[in-house]
């Protein structure tokens, strides 16, 4: 059932990862796993999701987002008032199991009994605003008021653990995104500036973490967050070039609130972070800096053959029960895209982190498949 969880968690992602109404049409299946394949403790990792996406629907004037994943769902329904589509407001809801599920690593080594299954239900609303600019680019600001509430229990492997009591999360959020990227697993167009900060605060929270030795993983009631992003895809003859520098700053962070880095997984985020080569969310972060760059080389036109090369950096402080202790993380990796059965695009990938602790010695390698079916 943990790949379930990750399924989930990445929808999730989704719902929050637009700071505007998406008014676009989207019929979109996508599918990702990825494995560790030398000195594994890896936990399997793995997700699919069907997506929705319809504007003047089911009304004139609104916009209807659903996102599936099986023992999931998610829809966000939005108004554009007075029938503008640069001010919208609107309302979603959401839950499923598997939604907050932890699985903590230190130094490649899996902490099994330490690992625990969260379920989530909750909803939230939100008033977003495109402000007319001189570029071709949307500016847009969008402001949510989420509450949501989270169920733990415990896995298959947690032995003398101490959970997390069940409590809700009220979270007031900010958003800007100037620019955009188009979605997909293999978009080869967009430039983005995003920036975002939230608030939250935790009622009926309580300590967890080891009950033997006793010790306390998380007990803040309120932690907040801020964090940016600069991207771009953009051509260079018949290479698409694809750069990412991004990051983030929190405070009274536990592992339940953290960023997530780690693995060959992409277009994660907020989920998690690409860096090719380590464990899929291997580490858990409350501050960090991150770069990402892409090459990708079409190498033969019928079936859309193309090669990607992959360069990543990390630099990134741990939280319980890592060592809160800033560390640098390289990976490099390579992949091979391709369109087969029924026009679906397939990504095959490889990564290799330079400098990942594997049974007391260094060097990580990871494999991911992905693939995306739009209708």
């Amino acid at each position: 059932m943990r790949l379930s969880g990750f399924a989930l968690l990445f929808v999730i992602s989704i719902t929050c990862a637009f700071a505007q109404v998406d008014i676009e049409s989207r019929r979109m299946l996508l599918a990702q796993t990825g494995e560790s394949v030398w000195h594994s403790e890896e936990t399997p990792s793995a997700l699919g999701f069907f997506w929705f996406n319809q504007n003047n629907f089911p009304w004139t004037n609104t916009a209807l987002r659903i996102i599936y994943a099986g023992v999931y769902l998610d829809t966000e329904l939005s108004y554009f008032v007075a029938g503008n589509t640069n001010s919208a407001i609107g309302f979603g809801a959401g839950g499923g199991f598997y939604l907050n599920s932890i699985t903590p690593y230190v130094n490649g080594e899996r902490l099994a009994h330490e690992e625990f299954n969260g379920d989530d239900v909750g909803g939230r609303v939100f008033a977003n605003q495109t402000i007319p600019n001189p570029t071709p680019l949307p500016l847009n600001l969008r402001g949510t008021y989420a509450i949501s509430q989270k169920f733990y229990r415990k896995s298959q492997t947690t032995e003398d653990f101490n959970l997390p009591p069940d409590f809700y999360v009220q979270t007031m959020q900010a958003e800007l995104r100037f620019g955009g990227i188009e979605p997909g697993l293999l978009s080869k167009r967009g430039a983005e500036l995003y920036l975002e900060a939230d608030a939250n605060y935790r009622s009926g929270f309580e300590p967890f973490g080891p009950a033997s030795p006793p010790t306390v993983l998380g007990h803040q009631t309120t932690y907040q967050r801020t964090f940016g992003s600069l991207a771009a895809k953009l051509p260079a003859g018949p290479t698409t070039v694809s750069a990412r520098l991004c990051g983030g700053w929190g405070e009274q962070l536990d592992e339940l609130s953290a960023w997530k880095i780690g693995g060959n997984l992409v277009n994660l985020q907020p989920l998690a972070y690409t860096l090719h080569g380590y464990y899929t969310r291997e580490f858990y972060t409350d501050r960090f800096a991150l770069a990402n760059l892409a090459l990708s080389v079409p190498l033969v036109h019928k079936h859309n053959l193309a090669a990607h090369f992959y360069g990543d950096w990390a630099l990134a402080r741990g939280v319980p029960p890592e060592v809160r202790d800033a560390h640098n993380y390289f990976g490099v990796g390579t992949g091979l895209s391709f369109r087969a059965l029924w026009d679906t695009d397939w990504l095959v990938s490889y990564g290799y982190g330079i400098n990942a602790v594997r049974n007391g010695d260094r060097g990580g390698q990871e494999v991911g498949l992905a693939l995306e079916k739009k209708f």
